[in-house]
This record gives structure tokens, C-alpha cells and sequence, in this order.
């Protein structure tokens, strides 16, 4: 039987474990949560405490691939949300781009690399052929492989607007492939945002449904450094589930439901305009 106690000898194994096997520390994530998320996929490992899961995940490659994708929560598609990539588009990026006509955008988390593309795609459509800076960061090493490799299931592309896609996804067996023209705007690397130095000079953050099972505490340290990272009039994007309620606290002001600004005049644009 799994024991739930987060002051475990077991779990406190466990913990040190991961952290060795794949850098991730689980430390910084809800205990509760993640242990009661824990005891699904380590009943289908065949794993009956977290010491011997722990030693699963030592001597089986796949089975730490799968718990590496299950802890880093690799979920996406283009336009996930497709009102608030909306709002982006309307509202957000233009009042950016009145900044900075070369924007340094960040995707925190970017998974098989759908988000950073959307905003590529997106960036073509408002500025055509203007260069732009776009950065996709994982923590995840065969994310980022998908994501430079750029391929994908028709469900993934359903939300892009059709003249996008008839412009920069060609059809390959049960997959859609993008184009090389949307790849080369994108640059992928590995990043923790527990651990590795940030970004800077960045007009726009999206980290989204990323820090959702973190603890409070390392909710707040990313987005003190995720402010730190933005220029002046920069903005961060969050996920559906992932309201910062202490924005003010941490410098930021809201200008409607998941996008908040560093500069507090951000445009004059506020939660009226912007919903």
C-alpha cells in the first residue's frame, strides 16, 4: 500500500531519487497532489511503494521516459485556449509591438513546441516577414526533440485558422508536418525554471499550465524571475488554472484574467479593454 505521508522515509527516498535520475525536485511541487497523482501510474508500474517504484524507475528507461512526460505534464496543442490567443492577438501583441517592433517572446514549458509555433504563426499574420525573437524551453529532452522536428496529428492544428495552415502545414500519412519556413523562427533549448538562469530583455512570457502542481513558494520565485526577465512594458501569460492572486505582491498589475503586466501604465490597456 502507498504510503501518503510527504515526511516519509519512502517518499523522501523517492524524492532524492528523482532528483538524481532526471534533475526534477519534486520538492518544489504539491506534495498532496502530486502523491495522489503518484499512485495511479505507479499501479500500472507494478509498483507497490515509492522505494520500489523509485528502483523501477533506475532500471527502466521507458518507464522513467513515462513519468518524466507524466511529471512535466507534456499536453499541448496550437491556440490551446483559443479566446485568450484571441486577446493576444487583438490586444496584447499590438500594444507590444507599439514598444518594440522586434519582439523577444519566451515559451516557458513549451512541450512538443505547439505554443511557440502558435505565436510564430500568429506573428506572421500581424507583422508579414518581420523577424522576431521566439524561444521554446523544456525541461523535457524529448520534448524538445518533437518539438524541433515540428510534426503533428491533425487534432493538434484543429484551432489554426485555415489560410495558416494551407500556407504552413503539408499532410504526411496521419501527420501534419510545419513548415521549415515557421520551424527556423523558433529556437528550442533545455531550461528548469527551478534551477537555470532566465531569459532577459523578453516583451512577452506565455507559462502556461506548467507550474500548476508547484508549490506556492516556487510559484512566487518563478514569477519574481519571470518579472525580472521582461523589459519595461513586458507582459506574462499564464495558464486557465493558474490566476496569480498575489500579482500586485510580485509587481505585476492584471489586465485581464491570465495576462499580467510588469509596467503598470502597460498602454493604458485594462481588464475592461482587454476582455
Amino acid at each position: 500500500m502507498i504510503t501518503n505521508y510527504t515526511d516519509s522515509q519512502e517518499y523522501k527516498y523517492f524524492v532524492n531519487k528523482v532528483k538524481n535520475l532526471t534533475g526534477i525536485d519534486l520538492a518544489n511541487y504539491k506534495p498532496w497532489q502530486i502523491q495522489r497523482r503518484l499512485a495511479f501510474i505507479m499501479e500500472q508500474a507494478g509498483a507497490k511503494d515509492y522505494k520500489e517504484y523509485a528502483n523501477v524507475l533506475a532500471q527502466d528507461k521507458e518507464k522513467l521516459n513515462q513519468f518524466v512526460d507524466w511529471v512535466t505534464i507534456n499536453v499541448s496543442e496550437f491556440y490551446r485556449d483559443p479566446l485568450k490567443f484571441k486577446e493576444l492577438k487583438e490586444v496584447i501583441l499590438p500594444e507590444l509591438l507599439r514598444y518594440n517592433k522586434h519582439l523577444k517572446i519566451w515559451s516557458a514549458g513549451c512541450s512538443n513546441g505547439s505554443e511557440p509555433y502558435t505565436l510564430a504563426l500568429i506573428l506572421e499574420d500581424l507583422t508579414p516577414g518581420v523577424k522576431h525573437t521566439i524561444i521554446g524551453s523544456d525541461i523535457d529532452d524529448r520534448a524538445l526533440l518533437l518539438a524541433r522536428q515540428g510534426r503533428y496529428l491533425e487534432k493538434d492544428i484543429r484551432n489554426i485558422p485555415a489560410h495558416l495552415v494551407d500556407r504552413f502545414f503539408t499532410k504526411s500519412g496521419d501527420e501534419v508536418l510545419i513548415s521549415d519556413e515557421i520551424k527556423k523562427r523558433v529556437t528550442f533549448k533545455k531550461h528548469d525554471l527551478l534551477k537555470d538562469p532566465y531569459e532577459r530583455n523578453v516583451d512577452l512570457i506565455l507559462c502556461r499550465n506548467v507550474v500548476i502542481y508547484f508549490t506556492n513558494e516556487a510559484k512566487d520565485r518563478i514569477y519574481r524571475q519571470f518579472r525580472a526577465s521582461l523589459n519595461d512594458h513586458g507582459v506574462l501569460f499564464v495558464g486557465g488554472a493558474e490566476s496569480i492572486l498575489n500579482a500586485k505582491d510580485l509587481g505585476f498589475r492584471v489586465l485581464s484574467p491570465f495576462f499580467y503586466a510588469k509596467d503598470l501604465d502597460f498602454g493604458g490597456v485594462d481588464a475592461k479593454k482587454a476582455s
